[in-house]
């Protein structure tokens, strides 16, 4: 564990002399895994070779026996460094109780034994751009040790992360990997949803309270959206119309939170 510490202060130090930003750090996830080990380093490469689009490719490699694998690419460098333990109870027990999306979540991660940290460090790729390869090489981590991806709040199975990673592209980003989106319904009032992730991106969180629609209506308009969003920018104006037609009148209007004081959201509205 000391070892890989100090890979990482050398690593974050040197992207900090080369980075023309105060932060190196592009992107950032983990992944759960059964087994202490990192996947061979040549096979790894390979695979992430192959996920990668033809402007992109891997220029170089280095490992440290069985800490730490890293992959140049883009100016930069992807670090994927094995931490051999499990991430702490309370932090697991919170992010598979809200993946109300994956039954067996709190089983499947219950079995992990360590975690993979996997960062994208110092190169001139934007934050959308850095997100798609940090997601390429995810991907080419979820082999049969691998349980689950976590990405900031998004906990994903190894079999959801795959599906969801087949074909992305700044049109087509994966959101739903790398925001969690939470999701209530109470029989008296509807849907309520709000996003954790977004702001990552430089972006407002998006919100819906109270909406007398199915889970699913609300659910794949708003992952609609944020996918939008995550592609084009901050583009969506106060009052305008989203959805396959403006007759449905479903608005975005900026304004305050519904659950987190003091921040400003996109608060997606249905005509009663």
């Amino acid at each position: 564990m000391r070892t890989l510490l100090l890979l990482i202060a050398l690593i974050v130090g040197a992207s900090v002399a080369h980075a023309s930003e105060p932060n190196p750090i592009r992107a950032m996830s983990f992944v759960l895994v059964s087994e202490a080990k990192l996947p061979d380093a040549d096979r790894l490469r390979a695979d992430v070779e192959k996920r990668l689009p033809a402007p992109m490719a891997i220029t170089g490699m280095d490992s440290d026996a069985d800490k730490v694998i890293l992959l140049r690419a883009a100016g930069g460098t992807v670090m994927i460094g094995l931490i051999n333990t499990p991430l702490p109870k309370g932090q697991i027990d919170d992010l598979c109780a809200g993946a109300w999306y994956w039954r067996q979540a709190c089983d499947a991660t219950a079995a992990h034994k360590a975690h993979l940290m996997v960062s994208v460090l110092g190169t001139a790729l934007d934050k959308l751009d850095a997100s798609l390869l940090l997601t390429h090489v995810v991907a080419a981590l979820m082999d049969s040790n691998a349980i689950a991806s976590y990405w900031g709040a998004s906990l994903q199975s190894r079999e959801a992360f795959l599906r969801q990673s087949e074909r992305i592209s700044r049109d087509l980003p994966p959101v739903w990997l790398w925001v969690n989106f939470r999701v209530s319904a109470e029989p008296d009032k509807g849907i309520s949803l709000s996003t954790q992730g977004m702001e990552a991106f430089g972006l407002r969180e998006i919100e819906a309270k109270d909406v007398n629609r199915t889970g699913r209506e609300v659910f794949s308009l708003l992952v609609g959206m944020g996918q939008y969003l995550l592609s084009k920018g901050p583009i969506i104006r106060d009052g305008e119309t989203i959805g396959d037609s403006p007759l449905l009148n479903i608005r975005v209007r900026q304004g305050p939170s519904y659950w987190r004081e003091g921040e400003t959201v996109y608060r997606v509205t249905w005509p009663k």
